[in-house]
């Protein structure tokens, strides 16, 4: 803090504060605990500065999720959402906020959004509709000719797991059970790489393609496979 004052927001306010600077190290603690209280993250006393972790704040800093991340979920989430809705709201984490709109993947845009499974109502002009493309590209196994686009879609992917699980949770200890049930099939699309209509075979290497497409043609529960004789 001393070498890089300005980076820090050292003033000259501080420079009598020792060569610890105590006053500058509390006032950064009560700067971020004011924000976690108002993104219902803690439980802040201002007067004593004691704070308390609510169920919010133990799930973000167990899948190290954002404040601002929480406070989106806190708002959108809802007790009856589907897959689609999900996404959208996993799509506005602030994790990706940083992730562009390039004018030259536009072309490569609109043809996956012909391709993923769950259909895009929203242009992908905003960062935030975008994330929804190449979260199901990667689903999907969809080849991207995009040296970016597929560096987006990787880091969706890496951060997929924890953020849906966080979500996960969120909707665990409010006892929804519909969003429940969508995020946990979300989950396992993501680690498996598979959509909730694919078999299983397809997890097995080796499995010829037509064998496949058939059971995934005549809709064939995976239970009823136990059944068939060899």
């Amino acid at each position: 803090m001393f070498r890089s004052p300005a980076l820090y927001g050292v003033t000259v306010d501080y420079q009598d504060d020792g060569p610890l600077l105590v006053q500058k190290r509390a006032d950064i603690a009560h700067s971020a605990a004011v924000l976690s209280e108002k993104c219902n993250l803690l439980k802040y006393e201002r007067h004593s500065g004691k704070s308390q972790s609510t169920e919010l704040g133990r799930i973000a800093s167990h899948h190290y999720v954002t404040y601002n991340s929480m406070s989106t979920y806190n708002q959108h989430l809802q007790p009856t959402m589907s897959i689609l809705e999900l996404i959208r709201v996993f799509a506005l984490s602030n994790e990706f906020k940083l992730i562009p709109v390039r004018r030259d993947e536009t072309i490569e845009l609109g043809k996956l959004l012909e391709k993923v499974p769950i259909p895009v109502e929203e242009s992908v002009e905003e960062p935030a509709d975008k994330i929804n493309v190449p979260l199901q590209a990667y689903i999907s196994q969809l080849k991207l000719d995009g040296f970016a686009l597929v560096a987006d879609m990787i880091f969706v992917q890496q951060s997929a797991g924890r953020i849906l699980r966080a979500i996960f949770e969120i909707c665990l200890k409010r006892g929804w059970l519909i969003p429940i049930r969508a995020v946990l099939d979300l989950c396992i699309m993501v680690d498996k790489q598979l959509r909730a209509s694919n078999t299983p075979l397809r997890q097995f290497r080796g499995v010829p393609a037509d064998v496949i497409r058939k059971a995934e043609g005549k809709q064939f529960p995976w239970y009823r496979c136990f059944d068939l004789a060899p």
